[in-house]
């Protein structure tokens, strides 16, 4: 049998060891600035949601899709499609929701002590590259780990749901996941796309907000 030849290896190391350095390099740039910057558009986008809700009281998992819509500098419009439609949205301090089938609509401050606007302003705080609204409304801590970078969110105020918001993304990517997991065992966890961006998605984004006002 052929012996290993101990100097070409050592040889193949030394090489290699710029890669890997560089490689760590990369992977400790990542940080919350950096993720925020990433989500960021100077054109309408919209992003495909898949979300699925375990609760504690309910045997079977609730699933739901849907888009997400932003446009700078502080609209955010979450259009869930299935099983039923139903709008939600922020722009600037204020909150809008409408359920076409019930013809109920709502509407309210973006406010750190509401429960409904802690179940939502990270939405509106990450589509928009909002940092002052997320640091505003919640407590951040960020962690960038080999296999992904972690955004851990809880509430600024007393929140006796015991709230945690857990957003991740794979390494020098956007966002791909997020949990949002309660004290008494309700998790919800959302898969995120970017589905497209540009004049057409600004059209529809401005159609949208038209409906949440009902105009």
């Amino acid at each position: 049998m052929k012996k290993p030849n101990i100097t070409s290896f050592c040889s193949t190391f030394v090489l290699l060891l710029p890669f890997f350095l560089s490689a760590k390099a990369a992977h400790a740039v990542d940080t919350e600035w950096k993720v925020m910057q990433r989500m960021q558009s100077n054109t309408a986008v919209r992003i495909a949601y898949q979300e699925t809700r375990t609760l504690e009281l309910i045997d079977q998992p609730w699933q739901g899709s849907g888009y997400l819509y932003s446009q700078a500098p502080d609209l955010m419009i979450k259009e869930q499609l299935r099983p039923e439609r139903v709008l939600m949205g922020i722009k600037g301090d204020r909150m809008f929701y409408f359920d076409p089938a019930a013809n109920m609509r709502h509407r309210g401050e973006l406010d750190a002590a509401n429960p409904l606007s802690l179940h939502i302003a990270f939405f509106n705080a990450l589509v928009n590259a909002d940092v002052a609204l997320l640091h505003r409304v919640y407590r951040v801590d960020f962690d960038a780990r080999e296999q992904d970078w972690l955004m851990t969110l809880k509430p600024r105020r007393g929140d006796r749901s015991g709230l945690t918001v857990v957003i991740s993304g794979p390494p020098g990517q956007q966002a791909e996941r997020i949990e949002i997991r309660q004290d008494d065992g309700d998790f919800s966890e959302f898969l995120l796309s970017k589905d497209a961006e540009g004049e057409t998605i600004e059209t529809e984004v401005n159609r949208l907000y038209k409906e949440l006002l009902g105009n």
